[in-house]
């Protein structure tokens, strides 16, 4: 994906280093890899995950408040109703894949997180707890933008799970909702991204803010595969890091 915008164009290039719909989570679905009872173990990470979403955007929140950031809170605000209002959160929805596979609430809440699962929440609500409402907003806008829409992961792998898996429209009523959702969310985010990057300062905290985002909700995805295998493993992406590191100067020496 590309944005007219260079600055926006830049953090898509980061984005697509490790692109969403291209990590063995996603594209295992797509491609029928993973088996019925593999995905729950997966979900069961996701939910994990899932459940502390007030938190980091309870962060997010408090920060843009104490900020006066007006034009940041009604973005946040946007995320934060959908998570928790009505009969039922996205938590509650989330629930509903490991309730149609027999598996209680709390024995849901009682699941250990994988390593990349674990890593991910520490990272994702640590972000929001320390950093700007605006460096929190960027952590998430690139990671919704590339869940949702028409063919973001969450709509590829919901047409999968309910006809190849053969799984209820119910139990996967979360990717649809967050299909429908995201891409707003994460266009609007951008958007907002846009606006404010006015400065080098600005769009050097947004830079890291997006990195740190792209990479911590890989790991997301990691832990779901953790979980399923029972393996140590971590998707490299796609394509090589793009770090700024300093250059080495070593004296030269004879080798033995």
């Amino acid at each position: 994906m590309t944005s007219p915008d260079p600055f926006i164009d830049e953090l898509w290039k980061y984005a697509n280093q490790a692109p969403m719909v291209d990590h063995p989570w996603f594209k295992g679905i797509v491609d029928h890899r993973w088996t019925r009872e593999q995905i729950i173990l997966g979900e069961v990470q996701h939910y994990l995950r899932v459940r502390t979403n007030p938190i980091y955007f309870g962060y997010i929140a408090v920060n843009a408040v104490s900020n006066r950031e007006q034009g940041l809170m009604d973005v946040v605000l946007e995320n934060f109703m959908e998570e928790l209002s009505g009969d039922r959160t996205h938590v509650d929805i989330m629930y509903q894949f490991l309730e149609g596979a027999g598996i209680s609430r709390e024995d849901a809440d009682n699941a250990e997180p994988a390593p990349g699962t674990l890593a991910a929440i520490e990272m994702i609500i640590g972000c929001c707890q320390r950093r700007s409402a605006l460096e929190g907003v960027a952590m998430l806008a690139f990671v919704e933008s590339q869940h949702g829409g028409p063919d973001g992961a969450a709509a590829r792998v919901y047409k999968e799970l309910v006809g190849h898996y053969g799984f209820s429209e119910r139990q996967v009523e979360t990717y649809r909702v967050h299909a429908d959702q995201d891409v707003g969310h994460g266009s609007r985010q951008i958007e907002t991204i846009r606006q404010a990057a006015a400065d080098a300062e600005t769009r050097e905290k947004i830079r890291r803010a997006v990195k740190l985002g792209i990479t911590a909700f890989t790991l997301e995805w990691d832990g779901h595969v953790q979980a399923m295998t029972g393996q140590r493993e971590f998707w490299p992406g796609v394509r090589p890091l793009d770090l700024r590191r300093p250059e080495v100067s070593l004296p030269q020496v004879r080798q033995a």
